[in-house]
């Protein structure tokens, strides 16, 4: 089975009409019309409601997640075909794809250590604009539910925390890897 988490302010977020098993997490004014939402307090930016839907459903996650921003289509005008695309398709072949038309790279961890507990040492992180990607239980549950309720916790302290930044630039490290 397979569930989108869309991370929401203010923006519109008709287009969720169109897929089936959407959950929508409003941090804006309240969203009239929509019987799937779960409000959250205005923090952390979109890794601190990803992070939060995990810690809240770790024990009922679905077999895929695909998590976007309530303006899915800024870093990605092609989206729309693509959760087409994976939707339509009876076998999800995706462990973990970032869902961007726009991949970089960077080696900026200002908060790597709070997160994974060792120093990066010069590592590189791969990283989709818009921190919008689609992932599979089993590497979620890779990790205890504790290690991202400490992610939640370092996002809830504000609006837009710095360390926002890092953790969407983790995201694909913190599905793929163990740091040694």
């Amino acid at each position: 089975m397979l569930q989108i988490v869309v991370a929401r302010y203010n923006e519109d977020v008709e287009w969720t009409r169109r897929y089936p098993n959407v959950i929508i997490y409003n941090k804006g004014e309240k969203l009239e019309g929509f019987d799937n939402v779960v409000e959250l307090p205005n923090v952390g930016r979109e890794g601190h409601t990803y992070y939060k839907h995990i810690t809240d459903n770790y024990d009922n996650l679905c077999d895929h997640t695909i998590f976007l921003q309530g303006r899915c289509d800024d870093h990605s005008p092609n989206i729309y075909k693509v959760l087409d695309k994976i939707i339509n398709n009876t076998e999800i072949r995706y462990n973990f794809g970032w869902l961007s038309e726009s991949i970089h790279q960077s080696n900026i961890y200002s908060c790597f250590h709070r997160v994974f507990g060792v120093e990066p040492f010069g590592l590189t992180c791969e990283f989709g604009c818009g921190a919008q990607f689609i992932v599979h239980k089993s590497l979620i549950i890779n990790k205890p539910k504790h290690f991202y309720e400490n992610i939640v916790n370092i996002l809830g302290y504000d609006i837009d925390p710095k360390e926002g930044y890092d953790i969407e630039l983790f995201h694909a490290y913190i599905f793929h890897c163990t740091p040694a």
